[in-house]
């Protein structure tokens, strides 16, 4: 639902009727508004004229992009200056009623009568905005409408009053959010889970990333994501370091059959729920899947996943080419045994399946 300010300005206007012409050259605007997540800028609607005469502000309603609001004061009050007779910086004495996101500001009737100003003069009501959570990176607009102007011609003794009904107007806020970011820890296991409330892109030095898809008995059937959807537990594979993930703009398809789950931030056991499990070696520091968590609280940002049964001990990990627990590093033929599946010494191994000191192990 979009925020609307309805702003009603009551001046004892005269009961006239709506004239199509404007004289004066009566004009409001805005101008473009660059803010950033934190910052609370001034939005400023001007009124513009040509012409001495005394002027009278009847209405106008200000419609602010969602996730956009007017801030507000210690008190709670949304606080709207202008400058008013001449003088800047004076307070509008404002009441406020709140439905929703509908709200309806009253001025005082005295406050926005003009007397009179001239075409030197340039007239603003003006107020602080700030975004929500909700807002992202963009360009945004705002709609300023049912602008009303009364002008009180002074014609002998008497003022002829004529009402103008004013054109629509937008003008844009330009709303920069940093991207967020992650810093993922993988160890000597070469895998690290995790799980983030964000869609963010994959480091071009990472292995690979996968979610369970599937589950067949003990073993955990994997696919592999090229961007990670937000919301989504995933296992990364990589060698031992620090990897940055960072927030993408990209829109990112969410991920229906995803066994794994995740906690943002550290959670106790307790409140997850049947029996959980974790990425690890298990007893004895054996094959790298998922084992039953011993633990009392799960870390932040990591994933896990659930057996309503708990009768299985560990699962094992599937991976989409058939490979059943993998080593997905970079290989130094001189350090290790490398042998590929015909039993044949390997000095330069390239992209595959192979088997390295023992355990089967595919090589990227």
């Amino acid at each position: 639902m979009r925020n609307i300010l309805l702003l009603s300005m009551l001046a004892f206007l005269p009961a006239v009727g709506m004239n199509a012409q404007n004289p004066y050259n009566l004009r409001m605007y805005g101008e473009d508004i660059t803010m950033s997540e934190g910052e609370k800028p001034e939005l400023v609607i001007y009124l513009d004229f040509t012409q001495d005469d005394f002027y009278h502000l009847s209405n106008f309603t200000i419609v602010l992009p969602e996730g956009f609001s007017v801030t507000k004061n210690r008190r709670g009050e949304f606080v709207w200056t202008g400058n008013v007779d001449r003088q800047t910086g004076m307070a509008i004495n404002n009441k406020f009623f709140e439905e929703g996101n509908y709200f309806n500001i009253l001025t005082q009737a005295n406050e926005l009568i003009y007397t009179p100003l001239d075409e030197n003069d340039l007239w603003y009501i003006k107020c602080n905005i700030e975004a929500d959570e909700t807002v992202t990176t963009g360009t945004y607009t705002v709609t300023v409408k049912n602008i009303a102007m009364t002008s009180n011609e002074l014609v002998g003794d008497t003022h002829d009053a004529k009402e103008y009904s004013l054109p629509d107007f937008t003008f844009n806020i330009i709303y920069t959010k940093p991207a967020k970011t992650y810093d993922l820890t993988v160890t000597d296991a070469q895998m690290a889970t995790m799980y983030l409330d964000y869609a963010v892109s994959v480091p071009e030095t990472v292995l690979g990333v996968y979610y369970v898809s599937s589950k067949t008995g003990n073993t955990l059937n994997m696919a592999e994501l090229t961007e990670i959807p937000a919301n989504t537990g995933v296992i990364v594979m990589a060698n031992p370091g620090t990897y940055t993930f960072t927030e993408t703009t990209n829109s990112v398809a969410d991920v229906d059959n995803n066994y794994l789950k995740g906690v943002n931030e550290a959670t106790a056991v307790s409140e997850l729920g049947s029996t959980i499990y974790t990425l690890g070696r298990g007893k004895n520091a054996g094959l790298l899947g998922f084992h039953k968590y011993t633990g009392s609280t799960l870390a932040a940002h990591k994933a896990y996943m659930t057996d309503e049964t708990g009768n299985v001990n560990a699962f094992n990990l599937a991976f989409p080419d058939g490979t059943t627990f993998i080593n997905r590093l970079s290989i130094d033929s001189k350090t290790q045994e490398i042998y590929d599946l015909q039993g044949r010494r390997v000095e330069h191994p390239t992209s595959g399946v192979y088997i390295i000191n023992g355990v089967k192990t595919v090589v990227k």
